[in-house]
């Protein structure tokens, strides 16, 4: 006996057969009912680029950093695989919203999928969440700035914002704890919660069959789908689409590989051609950096920049959740019969109202987005570099010296300082330029106490960074020159 028959004998192998690739589908139906499953394929695609990768992580802000370079440096295919793991999340959040806006717009919330729309408004928030959580992992600068803007936003909730800041953060301020408790979000509960509803979401499907052409379900249609007689009517109308209809298998899901495997070539090549970003190591002192998150999140982003500051909160909250209840609750609100989009003007208005506001939210955001290493140095900055950025400007020195054509002009132009002077002799210049210049410069003294021996340095290191327009293949010409120890007396 083999193995397909002792499996039959003891799991009916032939009627799932016949319920999952043997059923009627309705006829003309479109490449779009294949996003379904590009999405389904994208989740599998994390799932196993994610195992691969968490044998490697460390959630700990010691060693994540650093465990995210051994990936991509030691670890075979290891950059690959993050690069694939980082485009496949912008894909999964691009095909969602695609098959939410064709489920929108053939009117397939409609009864009898009422419960299958819910299901899919809550794919889409754990998808963020999956997104908002992952991002923090790298404990990277942009991650650790970008989660703690983000939980801020979530800490102006009314009422319990204070308590699910505290629950996100695992305190007052990022570290062990929050990474830890975005990694268990990541890898345990939003995992768990996605396959829950993609079971769900199939099983009724199945059950109910794929969404028709909308056409279909409208001749005669009675006017609302709350009518008594609306079931009837679509359940005959159903059955009518499938008199020309197709199988599920070969037709359908030979079309739901064609496009799945364009979509997984496609995250390949960007994997290959860009691989995952990676700033420089989280810095908490670096409060000059400024943060910006992935580009789903950009419309709200920009948003809040828009409106003025007391109203922040009131949009943070305000504008994500009125959207999510609108989403949640559409299909109990919209009871009209008709399911084309033409003949829907309020959805169709209200649509493209979200749409170009989205889109003109999320350009206005990436025209404004600045380099993200810094435009005077053009690579990223060390810590202590970055350290000294923020004394530089926290100190004004800006007001007396220009950089990249930026700053007052009491003092020489710094562009291109790095070019000409060594760490060593600007560290004894900062802490005394009287030695150096005599009674000829007014620049103060940074010496102790004004600013430690560490703090100079840090400043010392910065400005060595300054190159101007010069690569970094270019020799510095350095001319230092000190002046003589004072004489004992």
């Amino acid at each position: 006996m083999s193995l397909v028959s002792w499996l039959d004998r003891r799991m009916d192998l032939a009627s799932i057969k016949r319920t999952l690739l043997d059923r009627e589908v309705p006829d003309r139906l479109t490449w779009w009912h294949t996003l379904g499953s590009a999405v389904l394929t994208v989740f599998l695609v994390q799932v196993v680029t994610g195992i691969v990768l968490a044998t490697f992580y460390s959630p700990s802000p010691e060693h994540a950093y650093d465990s995210i370079r051994y990936i991509g440096t030691q670890v075979g295919s290891g950059q690959l695989l993050h690069g694939i793991h980082h485009w496949a999340a912008s894909a999964m959040v691009i095909l969602v919203l695609a098959h939410m806006i064709r489920v929108f717009s053939m009117g397939a919330y409609k009864f009898p999928r009422e419960g299958n729309w819910v299901l899919g408004a809550g794919l889409f928030v754990v998808v963020l969440g999956f997104s908002f959580t992952g991002y923090l992992l790298p404990w990277d600068q942009k991650a650790y700035w970008a989660t703690a803007v983000g939980t801020s936003i979530a800490g102006t909730t009314p009422v319990v914002g204070s308590l699910l800041l505290s629950v996100l953060r695992g305190g007052s301020e990022l570290g062990a704890a929050t990474l830890s408790r975005f990694y268990a979000l990541h890898v345990l509960l939003f995992p768990a919660l996605l396959i829950g509803i993609v079971l769900l979401h199939l099983a009724l499907v199945i059950r109910q069959g794929i969404a028709p052409r909308t056409k279909a379900l409208e001749d005669g249609a009675p006017d609302r789908t709350t009518d008594v007689a609306y079931p009837e009517y679509y359940h005959t109308a159903y059955a009518e689409t499938k008199r020309g209809g197709v199988r599920f298998f070969p037709e359908i899901i030979a079309k739901d590989v064609i496009v799945s495997t364009i979509v997984v070539v496609l995250i390949v090549l960007f994997a290959l051609a860009f691989g995952a970003p990676l700033d420089p190591p989280a810095d908490p002192t670096d409060t000059a950096y400024v943060p910006t998150p992935e580009w789903y999140f950009l419309p709200l982003y920009q948003l809040l920049k828009m409106v003025p500051g007391s109203f922040e909160s009131v949009v943070a909250f305000g504008v994500p959740a009125a959207l999510l209840l609108m989403v949640f609750a559409l299909p109990f609100y919209d009871r009209g019969s008709k399911r084309t989009l033409r003949h829907r003007p309020i959805a169709m208005a209200s649509l493209t109202i979200v749409l170009g506001g989205s889109a003109f939210l999320l350009g206005a955001a990436m025209r404004e987005a600045g380099p993200g290493i810094p435009p005077e140095v053009g690579r990223p900055l060390t810590s202590a570099e970055r350290a000294g950025r923020a004394l530089f400007r926290s100190q004004k020195c800006n007001d007396c010296h220009v950089v990249m054509g930026e700053g007052g002009d009491q003092g020489p132009e710094l562009t291109e300082i790095g070019l000409h002077h060594s760490a060593a002799w600007l560290h004894s210049f900062l802490e005394a330029p009287s030695r150096f210049r005599g009674d000829t410069t007014e620049m103060s003294a940074f010496g102790p106490p004004t600013l430690s021996h560490q703090e100079i340095e840090e400043l010392a290191q910065y400005l060595t960074s300054l190159r101007g327009t010069a690569g970094p293949d270019v020799e510095p010409q350095i001319n230092d020159t000190f002046p003589d120890p004072p004489v004992p007396r």
